[in-house]
């Protein structure tokens, strides 16, 4: 899990700079490519539950319901956790802050989760799924700047439909009709 979300960080920087190339620094353009993104990444965590726009993740404490204030840089949109605990964990520290990151569930993001494992969340700690993940390489794969891109082969998810490498690269639509016949 970890690895992936290293080989995906450098992926989403260079999509946003070829997206936003007036943006000159690489915090911003990161934050917009995700924010951007967020209905996808949210539709694929939560298994077609939650498409929600420009929704905000705070962080907060579970015993006080409180936004957790010693930790600001950790709080604010979905863009701004993964830009503070993936990419700049990735670029500056070499590692993530599990204190902040439960990894390893099938599906889930935020304070949700989708699995009946057991394990309760942790005041304070953010779900990077697997879905989640995967939904972040697919909002690379399918964005328009990456289109010139050649893979071969086919991508199976979960054992239930098939995607075209040839349709998927730079066609989110392709992809949202494929994730409705997934969840629905």
């Amino acid at each position: 899990m970890e690895d992936s979300l290293y080989q995906i960080a450098p992926a989403i920087d260079v999509t946003a700079k070829k997206r936003y190339q007036n943006k000159r620094k690489v915090g911003e353009r990161i934050k917009a490519f995700i924010f951007d993104e967020q209905p996808l990444i949210y539709y694929f965590s939560t298994q077609g539950t939650i498409k929600p726009e420009g929704i905000k993740i705070v962080m907060v404490d579970d015993n006080t319901n409180k936004p957790i204030g010693n930790h600001p840089e950790h709080a604010g949109e979905l863009a701004d956790f993964i830009y503070h605990n993936i990419r700049c964990a990735q670029t500056h520290d070499a590692e993530i802050d599990y204190t902040f990151i439960d990894l390893g569930r099938e599906f889930g993001i935020g304070r949700l989760t989708f699995q009946n494992d057991g394990n309760s969340l942790k005041p304070g700690v953010f779900v990077i799924s697997n879905a989640t993940i995967l939904a972040l390489i697919l909002s690379v794969v399918c964005a328009p700047e990456n289109k010139e891109i050649c893979l071969p082969g086919d991508i199976v998810l979960y054992d239930k439909i098939t995607l075209v490498w040839d349709r998927l690269l730079g066609n989110k639509e392709y992809l949202m009709e494929k994730l409705l016949q997934l969840f629905n």
